[in-house]
């Protein structure tokens, strides 16, 4: 490498690499995607995305190149009825991992387009899963198995349940992926819902007293969009849950390009 090569190489400034958390919130979730179109207009893009529960399914797809529009698009595609049909019957996840597979195109983590994790808890240790590679459908079904609606997803003899009660916003995750700048997005009140899944499953046990409590520590910014008048069921209220994830985002963006220009300026130093 010549002087001037080796000057030019180490004068480039650094990219800063952002990262994206998206937490969990069931219908909720309708809002990380008005929140996606607010960083879109804005032209600010993740370089990894980690998730929880429905912030897993919006995080793979985001990382898989689908943009806000695209995977609205591709919810009103969904027949829902495929999957509550076959929870109705056998209470289990086979509806949506159907979905999800067919969607996405049978294909594991390591082979989205953009760096992603996604939460599960072990419903017999209590610990958080972390999921880095397999089966995408598998582990979005595993982050998002909400009980009593879905029996446990079983993946190679363990039995997992919705990442929310471990690590409901997956911060850590975006910071191990080598994020510089983190954005977590968080849905849900601030409530442990363990004392649900004790009751049924009484063998269960856990350390985890605040599942939020990585995404606000690791988290540069958390949006936390007001959406208490409505419930991980909303799922009819998609229109107006998108609006104040898109308005809750806007009211932030301006703190966002401030601490990216920051980080910026010193990365050239």
């Amino acid at each position: 490498m010549g002087f001037f090569s080796w000057l030019f190489k180490r004068s480039k400034p650094k990219q800063i690499k952002i990262g994206l958390a998206l937490g969990s919130g069931g219908a909720k979730g309708f809002a990380h995607l008005g929140a996606l179109k607010a960083f879109e207009e804005f032209g600010i893009k993740f370089d990894m995305i980690a998730g929880t529960s429905i912030g897993s399914i919006v995080g793979a797809f985001y990382a898989e190149g689908y943009s806000s529009t695209d995977i609205w698009e591709m919810l009103k595609r969904v027949d829902f009825g495929e999957i509550t049909n076959v929870f109705m019957l056998k209470m289990d996840s086979s509806g949506m991992f159907n979905v999800i597979d067919r969607e996405i195109g049978s294909l594991n983590i390591e082979e989205l387009k953009k760096p992603f994790m996604c939460v599960a808890t072990e419903l017999e240790s209590g610990k958080e899963h972390v999921f880095k590679s397999g089966s995408v459908a598998k582990a979005l079904c595993a982050s998002s198995c909400i009980p009593p609606f879905f029996k446990p997803v079983v993946i190679d003899g363990n039995r997992y349940v919705d990442g929310a009660y471990t690590n409901s916003i997956p911060a850590d995750l975006v910071k191990e992926m080598g994020a510089d700048y983190i954005i977590g997005i968080d849905l849900a009140t601030r409530e442990s819902k363990s004392g649900l899944l004790k009751k049924l499953f009484p063998t269960y046990k856990t350390d985890v007293k605040e599942p939020w409590a990585k995404g606000y520590h690791y988290s540069n910014v958390v949006i936390h969009p007001d959406l208490n008048e409505y419930s991980s069921i909303s799922i009819n209220s998609g229109s107006a849950m998108y609006d104040i994830g898109y308005q809750a985002t806007l009211e932030l963006i301006p703190q966002i390009i401030e601490d990216l220009e920051r980080l910026k300026l010193k990365k050239k130093k």
